[in-house]
């Protein structure tokens, strides 16, 4: 009888405490509302990205930060694709709860509320490539009027506001029929490029990524100086909200302020933007291939004296070029590999290991030696004219690259701290696969570990890239990030210059080696 008591106790407990558990959830869906609001197009702040097994996942600074507000505020947030003056119609008559990126202009403030500014944002004009003479102006600004009074045209997206010199031009009678209005920035740059209009106006960095995913970089100027810079903040509707979600909001977001979660965001979604933008630049390009070829070389030249085949070849000189990136992008997850995203390294792979088979049969035919006999001597004492001297010089600048792309990922992988993951990943791409090349060959005497130094140029410099991203990323435009890239790129190539030069060691082995001895590029 006692055990049938106790076996009915239990399950009166376990009632309840499912009960009370559905009405703890119960009680947390009525703590977490759903808010609706609107998004349109414009990388890096709003846009749609094939993620997680090929499906499409809503990203971007202004997403992530109103979802990261709203769980803090304890509301659920939905998104729905408008554009941008659909979103502002529906905020003004209740269709909508909020919409993000807004500036709070004063003839807004009759029917929406204005949350606390969680970013800047910073207008610019931009032209076909080349025309910047044609439209001479002091400012921007200058430019804007010279090409309106002179019968050009101008596209801007419907109901967005660049401030209000821009606003008043492109609200004049007179003027009208100068200014195509689009429904995004997309349709803007489509509309430059195809000649309709002389230029466009949009946020400095998403007029600059909708040119990058276009692969219209190289087709577009963006014109020196700011039209308007402001602050931006979530609209909230009047006509569906109250002001209490307002200060749900506001205190949300002071509180991701001060915890950094707000520079934490920015950091990964602007710096990222901006160095791919940096990374397609015709410098950084040729960086890249230099490096890859003079990574592909030093196997090639350590095949030919160490008698490998073709296969072993091609193996020695992939290792050094692109293991590094491999080892990178398994450590931090990052998918696809980088190697599948740019096949064009792996075919520059290719193609120096056969030039270099053709060289040597040819070499080989000519001195009447049989194919394969001839042997590659070792650099004697280092020349900067010798052809070990521009191998030294090519494979600095793919050092220099190299450790850029490193820091890149780390920070797109979010892996932090980014001041320790930084130079991490800038190591493993500029070093790595001539560590694991090495490894391969059996070698005691590690050249790339126990030789001149190397790795640790990539780190140093690496952590130096991290530092400067962690407190000024966020606040660089595209011109400041190249900026930065490039002062990175020429201190990375003039370090390995001067410890090729002078035949610097590790401090373990001591600081310089006598001359006379080979000098051990990767």
């Amino acid at each position: 009888m006692m055990k049938s008591f106790c076996g009915i106790a239990s399950f009166a407990r376990a009632i309840a405490l499912v009960s009370a558990l559905g009405l703890c959830g119960v009680a947390r869906a009525e703590k977490e509302p759903e808010i609706r609001g609107g998004w349109s197009p414009a990388m890096p702040y709003q846009f749609e990205e094939v993620y997680d097994q090929g499906i499409l996942t809503l990203r971007g600074l202004d997403i992530e930060v109103m979802q990261e507000a709203a769980r803090r505020a304890g509301y659920k947030p939905a998104f729905e694709q408008v554009s941008w003056e659909e979103n502002l119609r529906a905020i003004r008559d209740g269709g909508l709860d909020f919409a993000l990126g807004a500036t709070p202009r004063e003839d807004r403030r009759e029917w929406a509320w204005f949350s606390v500014p969680y970013r800047t944002e910073s207008i610019m004009l931009f032209l076909r490539h080349g025309e910047r003479e044609k439209w001479e102006g002091a400012t921007a600004l200058a430019r804007i009027r010279r090409i309106l009074s002179r019968g050009g045209k101008l596209a801007a997206v419907r109901g967005f506001y660049y401030g209000p010199e821009a606003a008043s031009l492109l609200a004049s009678e007179e003027l009208r029929g100068n200014i195509l209005e689009t429904g995004s920035n997309a349709e803007s740059l489509a509309a430059l490029l195809t000649g309709n209009v002389d230029g466009f106006l949009a946020d400095r960095l998403a007029g600059a990524s909708v040119a990058w995913k276009a692969d219209a970089l190289g087709q577009i100027d963006a014109i020196p100086g700011v039209i308007y810079e402001t602050d931006v903040s979530i609209m909230f509707s009047k006509a569906s909200g109250r002001p209490g979600d307002v200060a749900a909001f506001d205190a949300a977001l002071e509180e991701m302020k001060q915890t950094g979660e707000l520079d934490r965001l920015a950091r990964y979604y602007l710096v990222p933007q901006l160095l791919l933008i940096t990374l397609e630049t015709r410098v950084f390009r040729a960086f890249e291939i230099i490096g890859t070829v003079a990574f592909a070389l030093s196997g090639v030249i350590i095949a030919r004296r160490e008698r490998y085949d073709v296969v072993g070849a091609l193996v020695l000189a992939a290792l050094p070029a692109l293991g590094g990136g491999i080892i990178r992008d398994l450590v931090s997850g990052r998918s696809p590999l980088g190697i599948i995203q740019a096949p064009h390294l792996l075919l520059l792979v290719i193609g120096t290991v056969a030039v270099g088979f053709v060289f040597f049969l040819v070499r080989d035919i000519v001195r009447g030696q049989s194919i394969g006999g001839g042997e590659v001597p070792p650099p004697d004492e280092f020349r900067w004219g010798s052809t070990q001297g521009l191998l030294e010089l090519s494979d600095a600048l793919g050092l220099s690259a190299f450790t850029v792309i490193g820091v890149m990922v780390a920070i797109e992988q979010r892996c932090e701290p980014l001041w320790l993951w930084g130079p991490v990943m800038a190591g493993l791409t500029g070093a790595g696969g001539g560590v694991l090349r090495d490894i391969l060959r059996g070698q005691a005497d590690i050249p790339t570990l126990k030789g001149t130094i190397y790795p640790e140029i990539a780190l140093v410099w690496g952590l130096a890239y991290s530092m400067v991203i962690i407190f000024a990323g966020a606040q660089l435009d595209p011109k400041g990030m190249l900026m930065l890239t490039l002062v990175v790129l020429a201190g990375i190539i003039v370090t390995r210059l001067v410890v090729v030069h002078f035949g610097m060691q590790s401090i373990f082995m001591g600081l310089a080696k006598p001359r006379s001895q080979p000098n051990s590029a990767p």
